[in-house]
């Protein structure tokens, strides 16, 4: 879900959590939000896509049922979804702060691999570096 403050930003942090992932997810989210306002533009990268949105899935399989990576692409408005799951839920449980960020950063690089290389006219690999060295700077990988 969007909410009016990420209407205005070009790369959106969101999740769905469960009680045992949204201490670390919720603080990540505006964090990274924090890092990326302002300083990577996705029209740099394209003439389509105006917003790029990663959410993060940790929600227990064994309580919820699995809802499979995709992409959501709405193309009237520009914006690019991404749903991605966390690769393995209870080691997340149990990250420490330092681990859970680079969990979600590392998943989101897999993300623009997967989901953004796909997409014509994107340069997904200057926009992947550029990300990439976010996280380098900002020592989060």
């Amino acid at each position: 879900m969007r909410t009016i403050n990420s209407l205005k930003k070009d790369i959106v942090f969101s999740s769905m959590v469960d009680m045992n992932t949204q201490k670390h997810v919720l603080h990540i989210s505006n964090e990274f939000d924090l890092i990326f306002d302002k300083k990577i533009k996705v029209s740099n990268f394209n003439n389509k896509i105006k917003q790029i949105a990663l959410i993060f899935m940790a929600i227990n399989p064994k309580t919820h049922s699995f809802r499979p990576d995709k992409k959501f692409w709405r193309w009237k408005a520009g914006n690019f979804d991404m749903y991605l799951n966390v690769p393995n839920y209870q080691f997340f449980c149990t990250a420490t702060k330092t681990e859970a960020r680079k969990i979600i950063a590392e998943l989101y690089l897999t993300g623009i691999k997967k989901y953004l290389s796909k997409q014509k006219d994107f340069n997904h690999e200057l926009f992947y570096k550029d990300v990439k060295e976010l996280f380098l700077k900002e020592g989060i990988i």
